[in-house]
């Protein structure tokens, strides 16, 4: 998996020269993976991170918001085509002359169930230019990073660290809204819930009891699955056993 860094330390004399003018940078990278190993799917994000000078990157919460805002910044996204990140211009600006960039890989896979009732995996990719779910930010390495124009200027290219692989941190439940059950429905044996007021970012299953006062919540009773950007989503219980009360809540 390729997950050491590409931190190109873009030199301040060459980017103060011709600040004003918007020095054009672009980067692209082949053959990436993410951490379980398996090719990046199409329409996957990339996020080209700028790093303050003496800081360092902090990552990205479940949601996509930055943890450290003040020292950290996305400078460019970009989405995945044929296993890599396609090339992507972006301009330089005076502000980020004293710093580092570092381009991520973004796992924005959620679990949702398809057509069949398969759970699969799916990137959920950018929703008008923003990202709303991360997982797991990837450093990425053999990525390409150089200027985009023929203007003479120096870029340190020198990896200067190992970015690593940032789990990204849990939102606080108490800002996620509690799920609704709107429609249940037995048969065969099984129920199935209709979920409303869920979030792409969370997981969601149900845990059941033969009373209220009993609901196990440590056994799933349904496979977890992440809420949609609609906010319904249908869990399915294959079995309700010696169940009679039920709640739909996030993963733990």
């Amino acid at each position: 998996m390729k997950r050491m860094a590409l931190f190109c330390a873009v030199a301040g004399v060459a980017l103060g020269v011709v600040a004003g003018d918007g020095l054009k940078f672009k980067f692209s990278s082949t053959g990436d993976t993410y951490a379980d190993g398996t090719a990046v799917q199409d329409g996957e994000v990339y996020a080209l991170v700028w790093v303050r000078s003496n800081a360092s990157f902090a990552g990205f919460s479940a949601d996509g918001s930055l943890m450290d805002s003040a020292n950290n910044d996305v400078v460019a996204f970009s989405v995945a085509q044929g296993g890599g990140c396609i090339t992507t211009v972006f301009i330089a600006d005076e502000g980020r002359a004293a710093g580092t960039y570092a381009m991520y890989l973004l796992d924005t896979r959620i679990a949702v169930a398809d057509a069949e009732g398969n759970v699969v995996k799916k990137a959920v990719g950018l929703a008008d230019g923003k990202v709303s779910v991360v997982n797991e930010a990837l450093a990425v390495t053999d990525a390409e990073f150089g200027l985009a124009s023929a203007e003479s200027a120096t870029v340190d290219g020198a990896a200067i660290g190992d970015g690593g692989r940032f789990a990204a941190a849990p939102v606080d439940e108490s800002k996620i809204a509690q799920p609704v059950v709107t429609k249940f429905t037995l048969a065969g044996g099984g129920a199935t819930l209709t979920v409303g007021d869920t979030v792409q970012h969370v997981q969601y299953t149900v845990y059941g009891g033969a009373t209220p006062a009993t609901i196990d919540t440590t056994k799933p009773l349904a496979t977890f699955l992440n809420g949609s950007a609609s906010g319904t989503i249908q869990l399915k219980v294959a079995d309700v056993g010696d169940n009679r009360f039920f709640k739909v809540s996030t993963k733990r």
